[in-house]
């Protein structure tokens, strides 16, 4: 992996979800979930605690060291480049083999 990019390590392959309502323009309720895994972030020589957070239906990814797949985030609306709430992430490691 290239120094300049970000290393992101998965520590717990559980799923926390939260779900809830808001009010929305209209006042009509709209409900949500936010489903997130822990993990710890790379970059520039420091480490810091992040959420990795799923989109509904996406499996959780297994505990291990990944590479954040910025260009799979990225998104560009009337010439403004954001980046998706949702994140994107490429294995570093081999998978495992499983047992017969």
């Amino acid at each position: 992996m290239d120094h300049n990019n970000a290393k992101v390590t998965v520590l717990d392959s559980q799923v926390a979800e939260r779900g809830g309502t808001f009010e929305g323009n209209k006042g009509e309720q709209i409900s949500y979930t936010t489903r997130k895994q822990k993990g710890r972030i790379e970059v520039g020589g420091f480490a810091y605690p992040v959420d990795i957070r799923l989109e509904d239906g996406q499996p959780p990814y297994a505990v291990g060291d990944y590479e954040l797949d910025i260009a799979s985030m990225l998104q560009v609306n009337k010439g403004v480049m954001s980046l998706s709430k949702f994140t994107a992430l490429r294995s570093l490691t081999k998978p495992a083999a499983r047992a017969a």
